[in-house]
């Protein structure tokens, strides 16, 4: 018996050790490749063609009538708030609680703009990490794991990561030129080179100790030696503290983890419960009920009896032996200031020399640059592909646990209200809801909650008629067009009339998700100059002579506390004329 136990043991060392030399060699050929080169390879490991990857869009722009909870806070706060302390000021107003938005800053870390990163302007990582409550008209917002932006202010340039409920996936953008009198352009980034390192699909952050951010000791005192150095701030860096407890990467990550597996949580419902009419549907409506059930009492949920065996059951029709996989979202732990340290760092010098980390990417088309950066060993890379975190099959029922992560604590509330605090009433709403909201689609929060305030099977709701519960982040009817990476700026021509437009007005009023602010956003000189006809109120906003002083005073233009305000000032003392000229473009219909 021992021996055969001896030739098991020795069986298993042997594959493990295959299964490891076959990693390091195919991670061998990612290290070598360009991340241009990599964002072309497409993953076969899966011979069928699982639903999700059907249904879930995998284009760079939004689906159609869609776009990420990014483009709703920036539509209604007018564009990308400027400076960056005002865009964290933005996200720290809208939660309910008044308390900003999780940060850490990474001075040397792993991202496509690392090369723009240093000690004294690292890159400045935030996450929303609040969950609005619902009102008797309306929904709040669940922005908890759903929005993570990365700063670095030598590259001007803003990554976001944000999720898009109706598309049930997260947008990958980018806020470029973001500088006072830059053009602050909300872009969508090229999703494949965003997912060489992104492999879930979702956020991603290092593991504990988080020595890369400036919660660690060594990285904070190296912060504190360069800005001493340069003259800066040594206690905060754009509006937040330059010095961090372990508590906020802690949090950050963790919060990374819930976004993770909202995407998994999508494959569960789709692929889990697969695309068999009824069947499916069934094994839909089964998932959100024990979803709601788990969100009632978490503590008292327990993976068994007749629903749960009903899920499970349900799920092996659709998945039969196949499997899905909960993508790794952690990152191996680095320490940067170790590794300038002994002979490692001495070697590591050697072999980087003639390569300074500012000549990297400028931003995160800027590929080619990237590419000739050191490469990080492959434990450490991003780009190294990971194994999966998990596995999960048919007889696992982790898609419960998803849903019940989407939905908001308010949430369950307003249903269990309108239910009479009754558990058996709100499982036979779900019930009676129209099969097509089961359809083989994305998993949305807000139409599942609307459709069971409408239903009569709450007590509440039978007796005083279906609640209308409102929700402003999913219409996009208010938005202008998503705007991909890449898209070249309008060329004007030598003397145009739009040039002054372009200096003092493009930043807020081109590119604009805001529709009725995006008054500058056309293709073409032409057309832009038909735009800015229709918009006579431009005429009277560069009137300020007229206005100043007035309750008008607000709608002069440019804002005062903007650079661009301070620019025309300048410029009009080499040109008085200068504000007249502009005037002369716009006509005037007195709609101011």
């Amino acid at each position: 018996m021992a021996k055969r136990t001896r030739v098991w043991v020795a069986l298993a060392t042997m594959v493990a050790v295959a299964a490891g030399w076959n990693w390091m060699r195919d991670n061998e050929a990612r290290s070598q490749a360009s991340v241009t080169a990599l964002a072309k390879v497409v993953d076969k490991a899966d011979p069928h063609l699982a639903l999700s990857a059907t249904v879930l869009a995998d284009g760079d722009l939004p689906p159609e009538g869609t776009r990420s909870l990014f483009d709703h806070v920036a539509a209604q706060n007018g564009g990308v708030p400027y400076p960056f302390p005002k865009l964290i000021e933005a996200l720290q107003k809208m939660n309910p609680e008044g308390a900003p938005p999780v940060a850490v800053m990474l001075p040397h870390g792993r991202s496509l703009l690392k090369g723009q990163a240093d000690d004294a302007h690292p890159r400045v990582l935030l996450a929303a990490d609040f969950q609005a409550p619902n009102t008797p008209a309306a929904l709040g917002v669940n922005a908890r794991g759903q929005l993570f932006l990365g700063f670095v202010e030598n590259a001007n340039e803003i990554e976001v990561l944000s999720y898009n409920e109706a598309a049930g996936r997260y947008e990958f953008q980018l806020v470029q030129d973001y500088s006072a009198i830059g053009a602050r352009k909300l872009v969508y980034a090229r999703r494949q080179i965003c997912l060489t390192c992104h492999q879930g699909g979702a956020p991603i952050f290092p593991q504990r100790p988080w020595n890369e951010t400036n919660a660690a000791p060594d990285t904070v005192e190296a912060m504190l030696r360069a800005r001493t150095k340069a003259g800066l701030d040594t206690q905060t860096y754009l509006g937040l503290p330059l010095q961090n407890t372990l508590s906020s990467p802690e949090r950050f990550d963790e919060l990374t983890d819930v976004g993770n597996f909202f995407a998994t949580t999508q494959q569960l419902w789709l692929d889990g419960c697969g695309n068999q009419g009824n069947t499916s549907v069934d094994c839909r409506k089964t998932m959100l009920k024990l979803a709601l059930q788990y969100k009632v009492r978490p503590g008292d949920f327990k993976e068994e009896g007749v629903q749960v065996e009903r899920l499970k059951t349900l799920q092996a029709k659709a998945l039969s032996d196949r499997t899905i996989a909960v993508a790794e979202s952690d990152l191996t732990n680095r320490d940067p200031v170790a590794e300038q340290k002994g002979i490692k760092g001495w070697w590591r010098s050697l072999t980087t020399a003639r390569i300074q980390l500012g000549d990297g990417a400028k931003n995160n088309e800027d590929l080619e640059a990237f590419d000739k950066l050191p490469k990080l060993p492959l434990a450490l890379d991003p780009l190294t592909k990971r194994a999966p975190k998990r596995i999960l099959t048919a007889a696992n029922v982790d898609g419960v646990y998803g849903l019940a992560s989407l939905l908001t604590e308010s949430d369950i509330n307003t249903l269990m209200e309108a239910a009479n605090w009754q558990f058996d009433n709100l499982a036979k709403a779900v019930d009676k809801l129209p099969d097509p909201l089961f359809d083989a689609k994305p998993f949305e929060r807000v139409k599942t909650v609307q459709a069971l305030m409408k239903s009569t099977e709450l007590p509440k709701v039978r007796s005083g008629g279906p609640v209308q519960l409102a929700y402003l982040f999913t219409d996009v009817s208010d938005m202008s067009p998503p705007i991909a990476t890449g898209v070249p700026p309008l060329q004007l021509k030598t003397g145009s009339s739009l040039e002054p437009f372009e200096t003092y007005c493009f930043s807020c009023h081109r590119g604009n998700p805001a529709k009725r602010l995006n008054f500058m956003g056309a293709d073409s000189e032409d057309k832009v100059l038909a735009q800015m006809r229709d918009k006579t109120e431009i005429r009277d906003a560069l009137d300020w002579e007229r206005y100043e002083g007035t309750d008008k005073a607000s709608m002069l233009m440019p804002p005062r506390d903007s650079k661009q305000y301070a620019l025309m000032v300048e410029d009009q003392k080499k040109n008085p004329k200068l504000r007249e000229q502009m005037r002369a473009v716009v006509p005037s219909l007195f709609g101011f």
